[in-house]
């Protein structure tokens, strides 16, 4: 597109100079790969040609020649894939002895300690906040699907408490309750140490930790072998510690220098300074060559990937497609839900659980939601309206509700577990059921257990018989009106969803006869941080490809090496049920496009794919979709000067939402959330998200898969808002997440949403 001024972090690499090369041969074996490596580091890369199962040893400095009395000669121009391993090696080789480097694949480097961003004369010189520039080989394809090789680059901030135990212990900071590292050395020489993370402080006995939830072999360990992790949380607790009052200003003015660095302008200035630096070492890839680095990527050079904005989807209000809109409040505001005239029942029996002391508040919280906020503007000039000034009746075309208060007597648990079963209690004497159940909570309940937790205590209750809950915080209900009923337009959403209803549906174009839209994600348990313990569940959510949300299904708790298995199966019954009963024939044309959290390994995708099969479905294509939000590119909009309204302002030099960059026929650069999604100026540069397609997938269309996954952001029926990553992996997120706090109530029933119809709604929104 003409008008985009984009940047990649992104340097083309050419080679230049003698460029032939004696390389050696050896038959290859992953464990003679390893020896050669570990033996042979500092002189020579080694490559293994998958082509002709051979190890290629390759001479890197002066004076080396190769290992093996087998040799050929290579000409590194005609042999484009060498050039990765040699670019690390080159960096390794540049960095070496000048900075600590921690890994060589990325290559990261850690800037020099003299430069910490963190100061205060009362700090010891081992709590550093540091920056550390990462480097990564790849080949990108340009809109003629020509390669272009070159090196991504980033800069990062990371936190470290360099002191031992021992010193920690002698600097009075208290050690029980905290994990500790000890360093292990590194496989390769001239990088960092390896930390590895050994268990949890339970006492100090002399010189020597007592670790609980410990890693096998480390139940003891001396003091100065052992230290601190660098996790946010445990960095501010060690810097509150040694300051103490002073910890606050100190931490403020370290993170506001380190947001200026992830800032757009801050990330930009610092590649450039980094590419300055690496043309003036001129690495050299072997003795004779050299690397040459070019200006970072810009849109306007013909060998730029295609690029486009995605459009916002639109959404359509009635099943005839008639009524439709880019905008869910403006449309749902002026053509009411989807399924409005087949939405059952028209007048609800609510139910609101609150506090005693809080039932005035509350009565009049529900008022507001209910029939709205007629009197109450936002915005500016002309554009001033009420955001909700029709009410949750009037906007879902819903009767007067038949609403009910129920009152726990105090602020905890066993009091709303009172006022649930008197709720319940009433229904079941009036012969009716709640249709939903509107709770009020506070922000503290987040500090407590599942098990003493009144939001999780009084859902386990609800949904165990049957009725969706709604939470509303006690600080939300306090809003002022101004700010209230921008929280209203997301509450009344997500209360009409947990009734059943439907408020709007994509406008897919339906290519074949049955696409189906499925999202894997999964939920890790575990009763160790060293690895003892984890269990997992794999959780399914099931979309039309017009949005429809058909079903949610999750695995049984597995152990890890059983968790493929228990997928596969699940996806198996879950197909099932929807051909029955949507009446499959089999030879309809069948499309599955899974949305997968994590990246797909081939017994993953052959597992599901001989699942399938089973089904007797002859004409099935797959497409095997990871969306990764941590990957090394970043996307610069020379066009985005920051947004005005806000002071300082927010995302200079961010990408916008719906930026697609196609990278490769199998890989894609989509910003599903950009500058003016930010919230505040210190949450730098925005990141848009990485989607690879796996290799086994046989619909392989990019631009479509690409699209479809940015209409499934704007198609939440939790907010107003875009989500930042596509309901399909969204929702199976807050699956997840409420299902690990319900899972801390004793009382929970598991069955409660895998089985029960109550697990085919949205209750988890």
């Amino acid at each position: 597109m003409s008008n985009l001024k984009l940047r990649l972090n992104f340097t083309p690499i050419s080679l230049t100079g003698e460029t032939t090369v004696s390389a050696g041969e050896h038959a290859y074996s992953a464990e003679l790969l390893r020896q050669l490596r570990s033996e042979h580091y500092a002189t020579h890369v080694f490559h293994w040609e998958r082509k002709s199962d051979v190890i290629l040893d390759i001479p890197v400095v002066d004076g080396a020649a190769p290992i093996s009395n087998k040799s050929r000669t290579v000409n590194l121009i005609e042999t484009p894939y060498l050039w990765s391993g040699l670019l690390r090696a080159a960096l390794v080789r540049t960095f070496a002895g000048k900075r600590e480097i921690e890994r060589d694949y990325p290559v990261q480097v850690l800037g020099h300690p003299s430069q910490n961003l963190i100061s205060h004369e009362k700090l010891p010189a081992w709590v550093l906040m540091r920056t550390m520039q990462e480097f990564t080989p790849r080949t990108l394809f340009d809109t003629r699907d020509q390669p272009q090789f070159g090196l991504l680059c980033d800069i990062k901030v990371r936190n470290q408490l360099r002191a031992s135990c021992e010193e920690l212990i002698q600097a009075g900071v208290p050690l029980e309750g905290r994990y500790v590292l000890t360093d292990l050395p590194s496989r390769t020489s001239g990088i960092s140490p390896r930390a590895l993370l050994i268990g949890k402080v339970a006492a100090i006995r002399g010189s020597e930790l007592v670790l609980e939830d410990y890693r096998d072999g480390y139940q003891y360990i001396e003091a100065a072998m052992a230290r601190l992790e660098g996790r946010a949380e445990v960095f501010d607790w060690c810097v509150e510690h040694l300051l103490g009052t002073f910890a606050e200003s100190v931490l403020r003015a370290a993170k506001s220098k380190a947001a200026n660095i992830h800032s757009g302008p801050g990330r930009m200035a610092a590649i450039q300074n980094i590419l300055t630096f690496l043309r003036k070492e001129q690495l050299a890839p072997v003795p004779g060559a050299m690397f040459s680095f070019g200006e970072l990527l810009d849109s306007a050079a013909s060998h730029f990937p295609t690029t486009e904005i995605i459009p916002k989807p639109v959404l359509v209000f009635d099943p005839a497609g008639t009524r439709t809109s880019t905008w869910n409040e403006s449309g749902i505001k002026k053509h009411g839900p989807y399924d409005q005239r087949t939405f059952s029942p028209k007048r609800l029996n609510v139910a609101v659980i609150c506090q005693a002391r809080l039932e005035g508040q509350v009565d009049a919280f529900m008022a507001k939601f209910l029939d709205g906020m007629p009197d109450v503007l936002t915005g500016t000039g002309s554009s001033r309206q009420a955001r909700y000034g029709d009410g949750f009746l009037r906007r879902y075309q819903l009767d007067k509700a038949n609403v009910q208060t129920f009152t726990a007597a105090t602020g905890n648990l066993e009091a709303y577990e009172i006022a649930c079963k008197a709720a319940l209690e009433r229904a079941a004497d009036g012969g009716f059921k709640w249709d939903i159940a509107f709770v009020q909570v506070e922000e503290r309940f987040k500090e407590l257990s599942g098990a003493t937790n009144p939001y999780y205590g009084t859902k386990s209750i609800l949904l165990k018989n049957h009725v969706p809950v709604q939470s509303v915080r006690l600080e939300t209900m306090n809003q002022p009106d101004t700010s209230l009923v921008f929280s209203m337009n997301q509450l009344s959403l997500a209360s009409y969803a947990k009734l059943g209803g439907v408020p709007w549906l994509l406008a897919a174009e339906q290519k074949v006869a049955h696409e189906l839209v499925i999202g894997l994600g999964s939920h890790k348990t575990q009763t160790s941080r060293t690895g003892g313990g984890e269990r997992f569940v794999g959780i399914t959510t099931v979309f039309s490809s017009d949005g429809s949300y058909l079903l949610s299904e999750r695995t049984s708790v597995v152990p890890f090496d059983e968790y493929a298995t228990a997928l596969t199966e699940s996806l198996k019954k879950t197909i099932l049920k929807i051909r029955d009963e949507d009446n499959w024939r089999n030879t309809d044309r069948v499309r599955l496009i899974f949305h997968m959290f994590k990246p797909a390994k081939d017994v993953e995708t052959d597992a599901i794919k001989k699942a399938v099969e089973g089904l007797k479905l002859e004409d099935v294509t797959y497409a095997f979709l990871h969306i990764a939000p941590d990957h090394p590119f970043l996307v610069f909009d020379l066009n985005q000067q920051g947004l005005p309204s806000y002071r300082p302002e927010k995302g200079i030099l961010g990408p916008s939402r719906g930026l697609h960059i196609k990278l490769s026929d199998s890989q894609s650069l989509l910003t599903f959330a950009g500058a003016n999604e930010l919230k505040k100026a210190t949450d730098g540069l925005p990141i848009p998200c990485l989607l690879s397609l796996h290799p086994s997938s046989t619909f392989r269309d990019m631009t479509y898969l690409a699209r479809q996954a940015f209409d499934f952001t704007g198609h939440s029926w939790r907010i107003m808002f875009p989500e930042r990553f596509p309901i399909t992996i969204k929702y199976s997120d807050l699956i997840a997440e409420r299902l690990a706090g319900l899972n801390q109530v004793p009382s929970w029933d598991n069955d409660a949403v895998k089985f029960r119809d109550i697990g085919r709604t949205l209750w988890f929104l």
